[in-house]
């Protein structure tokens, strides 16, 4: 198997470079949902070093995500300003998220990384695609199918409709039959901070 042997990050990064994801971003595989992806993302270095610099601890709770998200970065707001539920809850917030001076407090964390697109390889277009939907909410996505593209036209006209991308390992090469569409984001959630972080996580484990 022709993705097996050389690995799918080696397969996409063959791609032509800014045809599936931008110029300098790096490639890594993790795991969400149950599924195995390799994904293009572009690290905020002032972010990661920020973090290292006062030893921040991780960022996982999607409570204590809720009320950061609620705090402007870098910007000053009153702790009275906040509720009574805010306010519990702001004692509890990870070291390094937040700077608490003279009665206000300041978000400090924003999103490590940026994932720019999530690849999911695979044999069938059918079942890869599914997989590849979970990815949906968070940024563009694309199959990678290594093997012969059965019932080739319908499948393109398909993943067209859907927005995600439909590439085909050709050997040590990989052929882009639809380019995934550029992700949109709709709203900035809670949920998609903590996918943030875990991938982080994943993609960073000797930091």
């Amino acid at each position: 198997m022709a993705v097996a042997a050389q690995g799918p990050a080696e397969v996409i990064s063959g791609a032509a470079p800014g045809t599936l994801f931008p110029r300098g971003a790096d490639l890594g595989v993790l795991n969400m949902f149950g599924v195995d992806a390799v994904v293009a993302y572009r690290a905020n270095r002032r972010e990661i070093e920020r973090r290292a610099a006062v030893g921040a601890a991780e960022l996982s709770d999607r409570r204590a995500l809720d009320l950061l998200m609620n705090l402007p970065l870098g910007v000053a707001v009153p702790v009275k300003s906040l509720s009574e539920a805010e306010r519990r809850r702001l004692k509890q917030l990870p070291r390094g998220s937040v700077s608490r001076p003279d009665g206000v407090v300041v978000r400090q964390a924003t999103q490590p990384i940026q994932i720019d697109l999530a690849v999911v390889p695979g044999r069938t277009w059918t079942e890869t695609k599914e997989r590849a939907e979970w990815f949906t909410p968070f940024c563009a996505r694309a199959v990678l199918l290594d093997g012969p593209l059965r019932r080739r036209e319908d499948a393109a006209m398909e993943a067209d409709f859907y927005g995600i991308g439909l590439l085909v390992t050709t050997g040590s090469n990989v052929e882009v039959v639809v380019p995934p569409r550029p992700f949109v984001r709709r709203r900035y959630t809670a949920a998609s901070w903590q996918l943030v972080e875990n991938a982080y996580r994943q993609l960073s484990p000797s930091r």
